[in-house]
């Protein structure tokens, strides 16, 4: 690697899973790390915006799907500028370029100021998107498009959402109405309501209501929603799969619950032909191969730049303040995201 770039960084680490997501955050370290070369087909992205989402504190908790090699480094996302090529067409071409990237497998992730990233996991930034929208390109927004396009590959032609007061409920609130395609959305309390309502959903239910359950099957019955974005678990899933009509799919993709889901109607479930699956962002990226990867991003960059959709920020945290500011983002998730920024 050249000279410019240092061998060593800091870095946040987790040493050991704990299930408790408030002592998996207080156990986070600030560590010197090993700036690792890249190899051929991967790239090194000096990392300048890196997202926490509800899949890292996951990651934390040891409850995601992917488990890496401890001490590692967390962040499943981030932005920077490519300083360094392994080699291979499309690593040397992105090198000098603002990108941002996806880190998978058992490998260190962007929670750092350098990190290695497969080069076919990165997506360059046009000028006018800034780093820190482009921070969150990937994860959330992403997902939003491939649960739209799932279900509007079954045939839906309306659908219901938990989490809607999210930042990817935000997005898939735009997405839905830029597609003409009606999208119920549930939260869970009053002030997210008129949250939803102010940004333009025509339909916002509110679970704590008493009625919330028929509330829910009346307005997907009279829509049609045949398809569910859950992003809760736990007894939702049944609460939603049992409000919609039949012929129905719950895509499953958060458990924001940390509970299994339940309160699955049998008789929905055999007689009215409902389903219930799981929907995982990086097996939906690998059917879309690396154009298609390319085509959904511009997309998204598109929206961003022109203000449909955007990652809210509650707070930008330096690596060290990490701890401290994800324990503000764990009582406080609605009000967006903290933003990691390692020094320039």
């Amino acid at each position: 690697m050249s000279q410019s770039i240092p061998q060593r960084m800091k870095a946040v680490v987790l040493e050991a899973y704990h299930a408790d997501a408030r002592q998996a955050v207080a156990s986070l370290k600030l560590m010197d790390r090993v700036v690792v070369a890249p190899r051929r087909g991967q790239v090194l992205v000096k990392v300048e915006a890196a997202p926490c989402n509800p899949s890292d504190l996951l990651f934390l908790q040891g409850k995601y799907g992917v488990r890496k090699t401890l001490p590692a480094v967390p962040g499943w996302e981030g932005a920077g500028t490519v300083v360094a090529s392994g080699g291979g067409w499309l690593a040397a071409w992105l090198k000098g370029q603002r990108v941002a990237c996806g880190v998978q497998g058992d490998r260190d992730g962007t929670w750092a100021e350098f990190v290695v990233a497969d080069a076919a996991q990165c997506v360059p930034l046009k000028k006018n998107l800034s780093i820190e929208q482009g921070a969150s390109l990937i994860i959330n927004p992403l997902t939003a498009m491939g649960l739209l396009e799932m279900a509007q590959r079954q045939g839906a032609t309306a659908a219901v959402q938990t989490g809607g007061a999210s930042q990817l409920g935000r997005m898939l609130i735009r997405m839905a109405a830029d597609a003409g395609f009606p999208l119920v959305s549930v939260v869970r309390r009053a002030a997210q309501v008129e949250l939803l309502q102010s940004l333009g959903a025509t339909y916002v239910l509110n679970s704590a209501d008493e009625d919330f359950a028929a509330q829910a099957k009346a307005t997907c019955q009279r829509l049609g929603a045949t398809a569910g974005f859950d992003a809760v678990g736990g007894e939702m899933t049944g609460t939603l799969m049992n409000a919609m009509p039949p012929g129905s799919t719950v895509y499953v993709y958060g458990a924001l619950s940390e509970e299994a889901c339940g309160n699955l109607d049998l008789v929905e479930l055999i007689f009215h032909r409902k389903t219930v699956t799981g929907f995982f962002l990086g097996e939906w990226l690998k059917s879309r191969r690396a154009v298609g990867i390319l085509r959904a991003a511009n997309r998204v960059q598109r929206m961003m730049i022109n203000g449909r959709i955007a990652t809210q920020v509650q707070r930008r945290a330096r690596l060290e303040e990490v701890p401290e500011a994800l324990k503000q983002y764990l009582d406080h998730m609605t009000d967006g995201k903290v933003l990691i920024v390692p020094p320039g």
